[in-house]
């Protein structure tokens, strides 16, 4: 029965409730006190929900453009061994060292990289465009919030990079992936170079004797024009190899302009702030009840 303040009271000559009967009461009298509280818990969600709106829709809009990136097949065969073309087994060998992610891995880490990094803040002044930033640190982590990069199960890399400037998003992951080509060359050059600026060295060292051609004796100036010839040739194939061993990427899609905006996602954080509201009222609400329970047993003691 309920009394005439809208509470709910069991008689005294009643039967005690088993505990399902406890259970139904309790989570009765909880059902109750949320809805004597109703209009402020409406409020409060409602101001939340406007309020996170209205927030979303003052935001500065962001664009995002990106480019994918795949490994150089070549490089691909010549880890694994392969020598002949990509069918049978040759290019079930290639598929799982493009599933395992090594060379797109190693792409990554290149990206992620300090150096790519403020190579990056550098050309695009990120310092100034982020604010006047204080030190290099946060512009790095500031980039790295509007960078993603990811590989495929496929093996390919993805780079996203989002900006107030579509314009901007557009060219800052193009310069990834000339960033990432820079770094692989340089990291790829190797023994090669060593070959190339070894034997271009002895070229000089040749042509620096045949200027003295007539002051050395006609059989040594014969060897050395011999020797010179010799060394051209191979100073030409060390650079023939020294470009082979320069894996060049292979862009599958080149960043372009994005023509629209990167959602807000303003519904559905509208919808989580009214849902926050909603726990805090009910937690209000029941705060409420249990001061006026306090203060109403306070009242009665006092007058008993």
């Amino acid at each position: 029965m309920a009394d005439q303040d809208g509470k709910l009271s069991v008689p005294a000559a009643s039967p005690r409730p088993g505990p399902t009967g406890e259970q139904e009461i309790e989570l009765i009298d909880y059902l109750l006190v949320i809805w004597r509280h109703r209009m402020m818990i409406l409020l409060l969600c409602f101001v939340a929900m406007a309020a996170t709106v209205g927030y979303m829709l003052t935001r500065p809009r962001h664009y995002q453009s990106s480019a994918t990136i795949v490994p150089p097949v070549e490089v691909l065969q010549k880890q694994s061994g392969i020598g002949g073309g990509l069918g049978g087994l040759g290019g079930s060998m290639l598929r799982d060292i493009m599933d395992s992610g090594s060379i797109a891995g190693i792409y990554v880490e290149i990206l992620q990289s300090r150096e790519v990094r403020d190579a990056i803040i550098r050309k695009f002044d990120l310092m100034r465009v982020y604010g006047d930033l204080p030190h290099p640190t946060a512009a790095r982590q500031r980039l790295a919030a509007n960078t993603r990069i990811r590989t495929t199960d496929e093996g390919a890399v993805k780079i996203a990079v989002t900006d107030f400037d579509p314009n901007r998003a557009a060219e800052m992951a193009n310069a990834y992936v000339d960033e990432l080509d820079k770094q692989n060359k340089r990291l790829s050059t190797g023994e090669a170079t060593s070959e190339r600026v070894f034997l271009e060295g002895r070229l000089k060292e040749v042509e620096s004797k045949l200027s003295q051609i007539d002051s050395i004796p006609a059989h040594e100036a014969a060897v050395q024009e011999t020797l010179y010839e010799m060394l051209v040739r191979a100073c030409e194939l060390a650079k023939i190899e020294e470009a082979k061993s320069m894996p060049t990427l292979q862009v599958l899609d080149e960043a372009v302009i994005p023509e629209l905006p990167v959602a807000r996602g303003t519904v559905r954080k509208g919808i989580m702030a009214g849902v926050v509201m909603f726990v805090f009222g009910v937690f209000i609400a029941f705060a409420r009840e249990y001061a006026l329970l306090v203060r109403e047993r306070c009242v009665g003691s006092v007058v008993t």
